[in-house]
């Protein structure tokens, strides 16, 4: 029987890295252009005006608006904003080409994770194919190492019965039944390759066109970085008479956005801790469970 050499390409596992998006807080980066005159309080505001291509209702905004004033009141322990439908400060919620490029950031961003996880799926059952193919192939090995032997020492018994001249019938039927039993052995052994070489030709394919579907998900990753560069987005403003937020991506992304800017008509300034809600930038904070640094603990004493 022939030798016959399997060959297995692994897949090449690359994973994408999408650059973080940054989000400016207001209107500048430069905390010195930006309105840090506290407003009389306790501020009475109300929610004027809600792009309906957010989504969301006035009660969503406000409970949001609600939990942002939170923060500031457990941590002075004085109320300092209040809801009042007719009052003059007013918060809105502007919908412009920012939100619209958001979501389609998000949405983009979504797509090419989904595909991300299937590829790992589907990388992940090519890799425990390959496990099977390569165990089967050892097997088979193994069991061509040993037929070989077998004929080697049937040859080896045929030889000798024959220099012997022998006449035994009954030992020249067990070499012609041992004959058939290693003929029947080596076209079973056959069979087996064959149908494992064709698995392995299918598997190699497989993990050809998974590899195609990995430099396809490179070359999205790389032109989704290209379109959505880091940068400072204007998420929101606030100019002492009203609080406008531009952009956000998720409700407790909106909240910290509305405590920031309700820091500002405190009078707050802003930080140079990343962790801070008074920095300018959305990015290091926990959106969901939220704390007040020192940082913001000490902008508050200066004011108090």
């Amino acid at each position: 029987m022939r030798d016959q050499r399997l060959m297995i390409i692994m897949a090449t596992c690359i994973y994408m890295s999408v650059s973080p998006v940054s989000y400016a807080q207001n209107n500048s980066h430069n905390a010195s252009s930006h309105i840090h005159q506290s407003v009389e309080t306790p501020l009475y505001y109300r929610i004027a005006e809600i792009d309906p291509r957010f989504n969301l209702t006035t009660q969503q905004v406000l409970e949001l608006t609600q939990q942002a004033a939170n923060i500031w009141t457990q941590e002075t322990g004085k109320q300092h904003f209040i809801y009042d439908p007719h009052a003059k400060f007013s918060i809105h919620l502007v919908y412009d080409e920012r939100q619209q490029q958001s979501s389609h950031r998000i949405q983009g961003l979504n797509q090419i994770t989904q595909q991300q996880k299937q590829w790992e799926n589907q990388n992940q059952q090519l890799q425990q194919a390959k496990d099977e193919i390569e165990k089967t192939t050892l097997l088979l090995a193994n069991k061509q190492t040993q037929l070989t032997a077998q004929f080697q020492q049937y040859n080896a018994d045929v030889q000798q019965f024959n220099q012997q001249r022998s006449s035994s019938k009954s030992l020249a039927n067990q070499l012609t039944q041992r004959q058939k039993v290693l003929q029947q052995q080596a076209v079973t052994l056959q069979h087996d390759m064959q149908l494992h070489n064709q698995k392995t030709q299918q598997l190699n394919q497989e993990i050809k066109t998974l590899n195609q579907k990995n430099q396809q998900l490179v070359a999205a990753a790389n032109q989704f970085n290209q379109v959505f560069q880091p940068r400072l987005f204007h998420k929101g403003h606030f100019n002492g008479k009203q609080i406008v937020i531009y952009e956000f991506t998720t409700s407790d992304d909106l909240r910290l956005t509305l405590a920031h800017e309700f820091g500002h008509a405190l009078g707050l300034a802003h930080t140079d801790d990343p962790k801070s809600l008074m920095y300018p930038v959305i990015q290091q904070q926990n959106l969901q469970r939220f704390a007040l640094t020192d940082s913001d603990r000490n902008l508050v004493k200066a004011i108090h």
